[in-house]
């Protein structure tokens, strides 16, 4: 619990400090997202670059030394290399996403066809726990892509992390939700701030402590 907290506080203040560039990245992702066909490459690019342009900027910075080159801030003009080269690992993670909530649909289609059945509970609990891991992946998903990790060794690599630290991961999974509250009763938070911030968020989720493990270490930790 202490860990999720310190990850809560750490995310809050980078997106307070960091308020005008995720506006500026978050109307850009509306543009490149704007076809659809896009959507899965602009949010794969805006997650890298934030992750890059804030936390391993800081992390650089922190270690930088007098005698060396200052470290300097991550341009808004390199979002175009982040897309290229997140092109197709970005559309595979939007294809995948889409599978899922075809799955999460037919489970509420079968709960609302078959109400107080046991078939239909069965399917409306199996889609609620589906959903809600689904929801707990995303940010070491999201991460191992901008690592140029192939997606089928990315959700390995999320999935050993979710299983190695569940009791963390499932607590960082509950402020999208307070998002996703406080976006449908301000209906210009999404377009203006709140994708760039929770990728921001997901960003200091996939690099806090406890670290992800490498397949390595997986068995050592169980």
């Amino acid at each position: 619990m202490r860990g999720a907290v310190q990850v809560w506080r750490v995310a809050g203040a980078h997106l307070w400090r960091e308020l005008p560039r995720l506006i500026v990245v978050n109307v850009l992702w509306v543009v490149a997202a704007w076809p659809l066909f896009t959507l899965g490459a602009a949010t794969l690019t805006a997650y890298a670059w934030l992750r890059r342009a804030v936390l391993e900027v800081e992390e650089e910075r922190r270690a930088h030394r007098p005698e060396e080159p200052p470290v300097p801030q991550e341009p808004l003009s390199s979002l175009p290399r982040f897309f290229g080269r997140l092109w197709w690992p970005g559309t595979l993670w939007a294809a995948l996403n889409a599978l899922v909530l075809v799955v999460l649909y037919a489970n509420v289609a079968l709960w609302s066809a078959q109400p107080g059945t046991l078939r239909g509970a069965v399917g409306a609990v199996l889609g609620v726990v589906l959903g809600w891991l689904w929801l707990t992946l995303q940010p070491f998903l999201l991460d191992a892509l901008a690592e140029g990790l192939p997606l089928s060794r990315a959700l390995l690599e999320a999935g050993r992390i979710v299983l190695a630290y569940p009791l963390h991961t499932q607590l960082c999974a509950l402020p999208p939700l307070l998002l996703a509250v406080l976006a449908a009763s301000f209906t210009t938070l999404w377009p203006v701030v709140g994708v760039s911030a929770l990728l921001l968020y997901w960003a200091v989720v996939a690099t806090s402590q406890p670290r992800p493990l490498s397949a390595q270490r997986f068995e050592d930790v169980l």
